[in-house]
């Protein structure tokens, strides 16, 4: 299968690139790190187009919104219409922020593009992801490297990116046209971020709010997606224990 990989180059959709390349499938990339923005994407005979790149953080979309407009709306609406015109079925990133959307503008770009979306387009509402290449500024990625400097009451549904991995490629596998418009993708799992921290050694360390901009609660609810065959296999306290975490 010819497949069409906005973002092929980031935390995901590098994770994705290779497992689409080790199962025999050609894959068309485009992402501004190999010079080809998605602000040029073209179908080109595809069949089929995973579209994850996008920019996230949603405390940086409160002081910039308009970049968060002009990178995940505009360009997210010419993909969703090029594929659908060119009836190219699509998988894109949305993510568990649709729930709350209202408290950030990156929220926002997000609803945004599940009410811009077509036939045949499936939105992956993905929660917190963690996994080798991930951003060490994530609060995973700080506790493993002893750079926690506060803890949090929020609760978070930390998903492994390989699980993502195997969701978006059990999602490809089915007939979109019985697919619903989005899934959750997440443990359906929720850790309070400070007992997390507390048991891996950053008991000491201040419990702030957090940011209001941010969603308190993100845990998915995944029954749509066991329903179709798929579980998570990683649990994060496991991963945890076998990175051993400086602790400061």
């Amino acid at each position: 299968m010819k497949v069409i990989l906005t973002g092929s180059q980031g935390f995901i959709g590098s994770h994705l690139k290779n497992r689409l390349e080790n199962e025999g499938h050609e894959v068309v990339e485009w992402d501004l790190k190999i010079n080809k923005p998605i602000e040029d994407f073209a179908t080109r005979g595809a069949d089929y187009c995973i579209h994850l790149a996008a920019i996230a953080n949603v405390r940086n979309s409160i002081k910039d919104p308009q970049k968060y407009w002009d990178n995940n709306v505009k360009n997210t609406t010419r993909i969703q219409r090029l594929c659908f015109f060119n009836n190219v079925p699509l998988l894109y990133a949305s993510s568990s922020c649709i729930h709350n959307w209202w408290l950030s503008p990156y929220g926002t770009t997000k609803k945004v593009n599940e009410e811009t979306s077509f036939d045949k387009q499936v939105a992956l509402r993905f929660t917190t992801v963690y996994g080798s290449g991930a951003r060490e500024s994530m609060f995973i990625g700080k506790l493993i490297g002893g750079k926690l400097e506060h803890l949090t009451n929020h609760v978070r549904d930390f998903i492994h990116v390989n699980d993502v991995v195997d969701a978006i490629m059990l999602l490809m596998s089915k007939d979109i046209r019985l697919l619903k418009s989005a899934y959750d993708i997440g443990t359906g799992v929720g850790n309070i971020v400070s007992d997390l921290g507390k048991e891996f050694g950053y008991g000491h360390l201040p419990v702030t709010d957090g940011d209001a901009c941010e969603s308190k609660n993100n845990v998915a609810d995944i029954t749509n997606m066991k329903e179709l065959g798929w579980s998570p296999a990683i649990e994060v306290k496991k991963y945890l224990s076998e990175k051993k975490p400086l602790q400061t």
